[in-house]
């Protein structure tokens, strides 16, 4: 199956699944092709998957069976709204397919701390091309030149960081993108792999519980929300990552000035 076939059923299942049924018109606007073209694309779909979907003559378009199953998209909630909202982020950047009738409102985007164009440039070239750098840091103690190999790209807590081997430490270490102030490329030293980041290749499971001193109501509501087993939400997360994990769980309620989560040591499945 070529690639523009692909994302033509990909397209197909989406709106079958997860919108009010497909047509040619439809599929052929957002793809840019003609309609006979899109008529083709679905009835080459629908003779792969024959129980996928039926026709409604009176609305004129193909639905979702009942009895559909998806094969190119996923059919968890939490998967497609990652994808509303990283369409929307890409809309940002370029123009692409409209896959989706819905809109969805990012808040987070209204937060994100300034980023100097060159040096973002020069920090995400330096981890393609594995190239280290000579950077001038601002640190929250201090403000320091630095040389370091960029690994990784991380966001969490509103923010980029970047994953690094520090050579002045001898150690991998996170650095906030908006943080660094100058960037350029060293040729003195040899690039340090991720591989023997020890932190970053290793998981861990850190558990949590609701605060008991929390209202019973805010408690309950917690366990509705994530759905969760045994009053536990257990987070499966790398080491090197753990901090922003606790940092998020154990910040405090904007109402109660009280930590929603409690972190809940040695728990084990079986409890």
């Amino acid at each position: 199956m070529n690639r523009d076939t692909y994302r033509r059923f990909v397209y197909i299942e989406t709106c079958l699944y997860w919108g009010a049924g497909i047509t040619a018109k439809k599929l052929g606007e957002t793809f840019e092709i003609a309609r006979q073209n899109a008529q083709a694309s679905i009835s080459a779909y629908r003779e792969l998957h024959p129980s996928n979907m039926h026709y409604n003559p009176s609305l004129k378009r193909h639905e979702a069976s009942t009895t559909f199953e998806p094969h190119y998209i996923s059919d968890k909630p939490e998967l497609y709204l990652n994808y509303l909202r990283g369409n929307y982020l890409t809309s940002r950047f370029w123009k692409d397919e409209d896959w989706s009738e819905l809109s969805i409102h990012d808040v987070d985007t209204l937060f994100r701390p300034h980023l100097h164009t060159d040096i973002t440039r020069t920090v995400v070239s330096a981890i393609q091309k594995q190239q280290v750098l000579h950077l001038y840091y601002h640190a929250k103690r201090q403000t320091h030149y630095l040389t370091i190999a960029p690994n990784q790209l991380v966001y969490a807590s509103r923010r980029y960081h970047i994953r690094a081997y520090h050579y002045e430490a001898n150690k991998f270490i996170d650095l906030v993108l908006s943080r660094i102030l100058e960037a350029s490329v060293s040729e003195e030293d040899d690039w340090v792999s991720s591989a023997e980041d020890n932190e970053w290749n290793t998981y861990v499971d850190l558990h949590f519980k609701p605060n008991s001193d929390l209202p019973e109501q805010l408690r309950n509501t917690l366990l509705v929300d994530f759905h969760l087993e045994q009053n536990i939400y257990t987070i499966t997360v790398r080491k090197a990552l753990q901090a922003y994990v606790l940092r998020e769980m154990e910040r405090l309620d904007w109402q109660h000035k009280i930590p929603l989560w409690f972190p809940v040591q040695n728990h084990s499945p079986s409890e």
